[in-house]
């Protein structure tokens, strides 16, 4: 796990770009502490930051070179399996190192060519690749979109990064902010890639790679999660939970590997308690942290955790956070990681987290997003009934629902079309409409197109269209930075064993029917009954951020009206009309309205950082 940056100009690269690399490295040393290198020649400079976790030798050190000299890397991630796909390459190709993941991908990549590499890597990563003879650069991101990566193309120069905190230090680099990257964050919490919240700058999408040339740039998709939910698996409801326990195994085992201490975040729920269980089998000296907030509240899950770490005679640390330090860390994080707002509060949380793991010297942490789209969320079941209601309305009834008052959370529709309401965390049309002050965009068409990609119409298809909005939008988007903005900030490698393509792409196949054929996540907990105790297995779901309800309902709304209300060059003020931000603290703030003040709270933090760099 590293940061990776660089500048590809054809042209020749000058001795400020050199320099420059050297300014981006700073930016983001966080990503990688452990070293730091650069590698130029006259069309192409890479730098790295190295945080060691396999191979922990100076030799698997990068950007690294082949043997022959002739191909280049520049990697941030793990390939999990390298030891088998290694296994394929040692009677045609030469190692320098003894067991360096990295070289295993140079040698891949001169064996095979870019596309069939790809198809045989497991693991998380974003990487660029220089092949000196071809005079070609590739920029590669994961399947899944674990590992973020950045570029821009400015006049035939082509600019990358990790973190576009990295970028923004190049002066040739347009910084202007994306009015519609905020107006879709005022609903998903994040915008989809390719979008960033910059005009100028591009995330590459997860599952696809870029050629860059002296022909020019082409992108292309090399995986796509809609092959697989577009697929029909017929597979018995026993055969699926047999198959589903032995990929899941399969994949805690990988997420094991290292060199380096492993510590799990454990909630108590169902699936940080499968991350520990199944890691004390692969793993030695493994340590479970659970997070508690100050207040009591009826979201405290860490008796449950401790309880479990104790069965299992593990190192377990209790961490508390109240008011005080959550602002503290807010503030911490805020200066660190300047590329997006934090829409979701969670990323504190694991930035706290990740910092005592980092503490007691682990430097990966196993996390458990991704469990709930293997086996569907609860409220799927309530959004399949809602639909097979509203799908039935005539369009004219349709097309009022939003101005009745108790239909006004129905109106989820583009062209007629009835659309996903799982992913709108934040405010839907009708209500920005209300309040946003810019030119007129619509989120709702970014959903729709999404759930085209998915054939069919039936309860079936349109659950499987939502899932495919979860793995294209909100995993990649939101929950995965989420992820790895906050445990990098603090120089920790996250780990996600329920993001395993393979185990997505044959649950994603199976039919809800089935998934969920005694409520949610029916066929993970039938994988774990056999081995974690009844009281996590058929235990009440709480979602992580619901630890976070004291501080929003209570701490933060006295924080939102000094810091927006009573500021009236606050920047927000720009996009969102200054009567809706008085009457939204206005309200009773409950859980909802604590969350949406959270929305403007931290969209507002990240403008005032703007503004200042």
């Amino acid at each position: 796990m590293c940061g990776i940056l660089g500048i590809i100009y054809y042209n020749k690269i000058s001795k400020e770009d050199n320099e420059r690399v050297v300014s981006m490295q700073e930016a983001i040393i966080h990503r990688g502490p452990d070293n730091q290198s650069v590698w130029n020649d006259n069309s192409v400079v890479y730098g790295h930051n190295r945080l060691s976790i396999i191979d922990l030798s100076t030799e698997a050190n990068q950007p690294m070179l082949s043997v022959d000299k002739d191909v280049v890397i520049c990697f941030n991630g793990e390939i999990y399996n390298y030891e088998e796909v290694k296994k394929e390459l040692v009677t045609t190709q030469k190692f320098n190192t003894n067991h360096s993941d990295t070289e295993v991908l140079i040698n891949a990549y001169r064996e095979w060519g870019i596309e069939k590499t790809l198809t045989k890597l497991k693991g998380m990563f974003a990487f660029a690749l220089y092949d000196k003879k071809k005079k070609v650069n590739f920029l590669v991101r994961d399947r899944m979109g674990k590992k973020p990566l950045f570029y821009t193309l400015i006049n035939k120069k082509l600019f990358f990064a990790s973190e576009i905190k990295a970028l923004k230090l190049n002066k040739e680099i347009d910084k202007t902010i994306n009015e519609e990257a905020i107006y879709h964050y005022l609903s998903f919490l994040t915008v989809n890639a390719p979008n960033t919240f910059y005009k100028h700058i591009k995330k590459l999408e997860a599952g696809t790679y870029i050629e860059f040339s002296l022909n020019g740039i082409k992108k292309k998709r090399y995986w796509d999660i809609s092959k697989a939910i577009n697929t029909k698996c017929n597979d018995s409801y026993e055969k699926a939970v047999s198959i589903i326990k032995e990929k899941l195994i399969l994949s805690m085992k990988y997420r094991n590997v290292s060199d380096v201490p492993i510590s799990i975040a454990l909630s108590g729920g169902l699936d940080s308690s499968l991350n520990l269980k199944y890691s004390i089998e692969s793993s030695e000296n493994i340590s479970a942290i659970n997070l508690e907030y100050e207040i009591p509240n009826a979201f405290n899950e860490s008796k449950i955790a401790s309880k479990y770490a104790k069965e299992l005679g593990v190192n377990y640390i209790q961490l508390r956070i109240n008011q005080k330090k959550f602002e503290t860390e807010l503030l911490g994080l805020c200066n660190i990681l300047t590329d997006m707002p934090f829409g979701d509060p969670n990323s504190v949380l694991l930035y706290y987290i990740a910092k005592e793991a980092r503490g007691i010297g682990s430097k990966i942490l196993l996390v458990g997003e991704g469990g709930d789209e293997l086996g569907g969320y609860p409220v799927y079941t309530k959004m399949l009934k809602e639909y097979n209601i509203i799908k039935k309305l005539p369009s004219f009834i349709k097309s009022i629902l939003k101005y009745i008052p108790l239909a006004k959370r129905f109106d989820f529709f583009y062209n007629g079309e009835v659309v996903s309401r799982r992913q709108v965390h934040g405010f839907t049309e009708y209500r920005k409409n209300k309040f946003w002050k810019g030119k007129k965009y619509n989120s709702y068409k970014i959903l729709n197109d999404f759930m085209e990609e998915i054939e069919g119409d039936d309860d079936e298809a349109f659950l499987k269209k939502i899932l495919n909005i979860e793995y294209k939008l909100r995993l990649p988007d939101l929950i995965l930075p989420r992820v790895d903005y906050p445990t990098m900030a603090a120089s920790i490698e996250a780990r996600s064993p329920f993001m395993d393509y393979e185990l997505i792409e044959y649950c994603a196949s199976l039919p809800y029917s089935k998934k969920m054929k005694n409520g949610a996540k029916s066929m993970l907990k039938d994988v774990a009954k056999n081995v974690l105790p009844n009281y996590i297995v058929y235990g009440k779901k709480i979602g992580f951020g619901e630890l976070l309800t004291p501080f929003l309902t209570k701490s933060l709304p006295e924080i939102y009206k000094k810091e927006i209300i009573e500021k009236e060059n606050a920047p927000i003020k720009k996009y969102v009309k200054k009567t809706y931000l008085k009457k939204l603290v206005k309200k009773k703030v409950t859980s909802k309205v604590g969350y949406r003040l959270w929305i403007f709270y931290s969209l507002n933090k990240w403008l005032l950082n703007n503004l200042v760099n």
